[in-house]
């Protein structure tokens, strides 16, 4: 995969848009600058995702806390410091055991940005209906397993 990036530029982080839902709190600090995004991601999620994959790469650092990821059949325990690298196709899935977890990700590939969005929206819709979130799961590239 070519990854493009475009315009050189600083950004602060007092400029990020901020995305909540009932568990998550993601600051999109990095969008419409080419096929790279960067988002933080404060997370007490229990349950996380349906097992699932996705069309973009994505490398998350967890910054704080602690943070389980399912690759490969089996649950990883990490903390600070602790990386999850994970290209496209994989399957896999995150939850937060205990407490609260905040993590740093960038994503290579299709927009995580609009995905997230579509799904943040539907988090806090109580009319949304049940098929909504794969529905919209599908749109993006990302498919459960």
């Amino acid at each position: 995969m070519d990854v493009e990036m475009t315009g050189a530029t600083v950004l602060r982080s007092a400029d990020a848009e901020v995305l909540r839902s009932p568990t998550d709190l993601i600051r999109l600090l990095v969008t419409g600058r080419g096929d790279v995004q960067v988002a933080e991601i404060t997370s007490t999620d229990r349950v996380g995702p349906p097992p699932h994959t996705q069309e973009w790469h994505e490398v998350q650092y967890v910054l704080e806390g602690d943070v389980e990821f399912w690759l490969d059949g089996e649950w990883h325990r990490l903390g600070p410091g602790d990386v999850e690298v994970l290209p496209a196709g994989v399957p896999h899935t995150v939850r937060v055991p205990a407490g609260e977890a905040r993590l740093l990700q960038v994503t290579m590939g299709a927009p995580f940005d609009a995905f997230i969005r579509a799904m943040v929206a539907l988090d806090n819709d109580p009319d949304a209906p049940a098929s909504a979130k794969g529905d919209a799961a599908t749109r993006h590239g990302v498919r459960s397993v």
